[in-house]
């Protein structure tokens, strides 16, 4: 087989600067590692530096990559999704998702120099979801049929119901080795994201939004953003124990200006903050062990923290802070005013909690050109049960993933890596704001699993 040139790994990571990167819900909206090494220990890397995907978990660890290295992979994503809701408004549905089958691509590089304590990287790393629903059917006579978010009320929905959101974060990196043990890290933070929504007329008919004219079938709207991210590391105990710690602010991003009626915020849908602590540990001169605990802090953008429809006290579609039930507000319906509805600051969103990943994984080198791994990964789903209704279009269930995978070595310059990964199947039931004539409780269901396969290819230089 004949093996990629250095110059066409180079004229690969080129381009991948200016391709977009398309991923799905797994922690959340975030892919559980980046890059097929990391992914195959449970998505360790903080205090574990396999190769340059290094620079997406912790700029400081770059100083243990190497003098130059380039690494690329490749994951073929499946992630199974569907939902059920039985309601008064639109009957008993059944609905899987269109598009079950995603190639996603992860690229990094370290470049250093053995006279400087210094590292220069570059990492593309990107989040997201999406879903795509059948709606809109008639019957014989051409009538109406009531199916997932459409009611059959007064304006004839899209075809089809569902979101995408892309999000793509590329991150120039430097890091400074500080002492022969210790390294900081500083990375910028150039993100792109772009998102559509389609078939959501019904929320326009119902009054939900602000501004039903950019609320649904505006195309893909795009955004651009910028931050910043901060590293460290350290080896101890005759370097058998690394640690590190990794802190990404949340990232401001430009408004959706064409979803402004969807939004919390006019628009807003900022990258949320996160930070991150690891450990790994040399068992013996052949076994690692790593441990990291990530914390991604969802609830603090409004247009993914805002509580959606209440589905405790009917009529209450805007139970955000003062949008609620009050003497003076009876209902609930539309709030005090139009800042309480889809698009309002205290406009409806999913609802989400924050969320605290655990990540656990170990490689053995089973001889000189040859690596196998393994791994956990477990973050409870931020979607809590009674805000299962706008979920239907973000259904972010899954919690546990296992991971395995090995690292062939090719030659003294490049290896291959595989890796498979599978996310077990996770539902989540609860109420809705259309419950069932004369019933109470769930009435409502989101279900998702994931599978991937993984190929990296890495290069010294």
């Amino acid at each position: 087989m004949k093996l990629p040139t250095k110059h066409t790994l180079v004229l690969a990571f080129a381009l991948a600067l200016a391709s977009p990167v398309t991923v799905f819900a797994t922690n959340g909206m975030n892919m559980i590692g980046y890059g097929a090494k990391a992914t195959g220990m449970g998505g360790v890397g903080v205090a574990y530096p396999q190769d340059a995907m290094a620079v997406a978990y912790n700029p400081a660890s770059m100083t243990e990559v190497g003098q130059m290295r380039l690494d690329a992979t490749l994951e073929l994503f499946y992630p199974p999704r569907a939902v059920r809701h039985e309601s008064t408004v639109l009957g008993s549905t059944d609905a899987d998702s269109k598009d079950k089958l995603f190639p996603i691509p992860a690229i990094g590089a370290v470049m250093s120099d053995k006279y400087t304590p210094m590292a220069l990287g570059m990492a593309i790393i990107g989040a997201g979801l999406g879903t795509n629903y059948a709606q809109g059917a008639t019957d014989a006579s051409g009538n109406c049929v009531p199916n997932f978010f459409n009611p059959c009320l007064t304006t004839s929905p899209y075809k089809r119901v569902g979101v995408f959101l892309m999000q793509m974060q590329m991150l120039p990196s430097m890091a400074f080795r500080v002492s022969e043990t210790q390294s900081v890290g500083f990375s910028v933070v150039i993100a792109m994201q772009t998102f559509r929504a389609f078939g959501l007329e019904a929320f326009g008919d119902l009054g939900f939004s602000g501004d039903s004219t950019r609320l649904t079938n505006k195309g893909n709207d795009w955004s651009f953003g910028g931050g910043y991210r901060l590293g460290w590391f350290g080896k101890f105990f005759n370097q058998r124990l690394n640690l590190g710690v990794n802190y990404a602010p949340q990232v401001n991003m430009q408004k959706f200006n064409q979803y402004s009626g969807l939004f919390a915020g006019h628009g807003e849908f900022d990258i949320p903050e996160s930070y991150a602590g690891g450990l790994a540990f040399k068992i013996t001169p052949k076994t690692n062990v790593a441990f990291d605990i990530l914390r991604i802090n969802w609830s603090d953008v409004r247009s993914i923290g805002n509580l959606g429809p209440n589905a405790a006290t009917s009529g209450d579609m805007n139970p955000n802070g003062i949008c609620g039930v009050s003497a003076s507000n009876p209902t609930g319906n539309d709030g005090i005013s139009k800042s309480c509805d889809l698009g309002g600051d205290l406009g409806m969103g999913f609802g989400w909690h924050d969320q605290t990943v655990y990540k656990l994984g170990m490689d053995y080198r089973w001889s000189p050109t040859l690596t196998v791994r393994a791994g956990l990964n477990y973050g409870k789903s931020p979607i809590q049960k009674d805000q299962v209704l706008f979920n239907m279009l973000a259904p972010a269930t899954v919690e546990k993933h296992i991971t395995f995978g090995y690292t062939q070595t090719l030659d003294k310059d490049s290896d291959f890596t595989f890796t498979f990964m599978h996310a077990f199947k996770k539902t989540i039931k609860g109420p809705t704001v259309f419950p069932v004539s004369g019933t109470t409780g769930d009435n409502a269901v989101l279900t998702m699993a994931q599978t991937s396969l993984s190929f990296a290819y890495g290069l010294k230089f």
